[in-house]
């Protein structure tokens, strides 16, 4: 079995998807990590340095490694913007959206240092720009969703157990 864990940045997919996967004694992967280990960078350091573009190929690399493999992958946020990488989410697993407010995010970002997308600062405009864009991919791949707001890490991994075991 694979959940794919998607949404925006600082949703928790990393941490909740983290002690989900070890509290199932399952696999878990991190595209991110899967990409800066490939390429023996961060991923701040590999978009500074070939470019959006570039990331998102490699980021599609990465999926395509793990559309075969059991387990729990966080995605990138960006991953859904890709028409090649929602159909490998589709035809190799279910999705889980995870969900929160663009207040929410920004106060979980700090300030935003290893993201990318926030190179001149965490603002809520930026997040709401970005979440507007992909809120309806997210949508339309989402077999299930999760609304982080208010919720603990823990409550969030044992939301994902409990769809692990439907």
């Amino acid at each position: 079995m694979k959940l794919w864990l998607i949404g925006m940045m600082g949703t928790g997919k990393t941490a909740a998807g983290r002690i989900a996967a070890s509290e199932l004694n399952t696999a878990f992967f991190d595209t991110d990590e899967v990409v800066a280990e490939r390429m023996g960078c961060s991923i701040a350091q590999l978009w500074g340095s070939l470019g959006e573009r570039a990331f998102r190929d490699l980021e599609t690399v990465a999926m395509i490694s793990l559309a075969d493999s059991e387990g729990i992958v966080a995605t990138g946020g960006g991953v859904v913007l890709s028409d090649r990488n929602r159909d490998l989410i589709r035809e190799s697993g279910s999705a889980v959206w995870l969900r929160a407010s663009p207040g929410v995010l920004a106060r979980r970002l700090g300030d935003g240092d290893d993201r990318p997308l926030l190179s001149e600062g965490v603002n809520r405009e930026t997040l709401e720009k970005h979440l507007q864009q992909r809120e309806p991919l997210y949508r339309s791949l989402a077999d299930h969703e999760i609304e982080t707001d208010d919720l603990h890490v823990l409550e969030v991994a044992s939301i994902i157990g409990s769809i692990w075991a439907m």
